[in-house]
């Protein structure tokens, strides 16, 4: 059940990197909330899993995308690994 949770978390992810490719102003407040899960996903890390470095790399380009446009490769890269840690976590 928490592993579908997580993965509808990522797609929401996805949706909100893409709002963000398409130039929408996403509330600051939602992104602070989506920074600090990622932040508390990724910081299991120590596991060596590379979907913890993914959350970790997502929530970064976040933040960074707070203060400053981020090119849209890389809101495409964050777009792909969500939707494909959101994909592989019905499965």
């Amino acid at each position: 059940m928490l592993l579908k949770f997580l993965g509808i978390l990522d797609f929401i992810l996805a949706a909100i990197f893409l709002l963000l490719i398409w130039g929408f102003k996403i509330p600051t407040s939602i992104l602070v909330i989506f920074i600090v899960i990622y932040l508390i996903k990724g910081a299991f890390i120590v596991t060596l899993s590379l979907a913890s470095a993914f959350d970790l790399f997502a929530a970064v380009i976040l933040i960074i995308s707070i203060f400053t446009p981020v090119y849209t490769f890389l809101y495409i890269i964050c777009i792909l690994l969500m939707l494909q840690k959101g994909f592989f976590s019905f499965l």
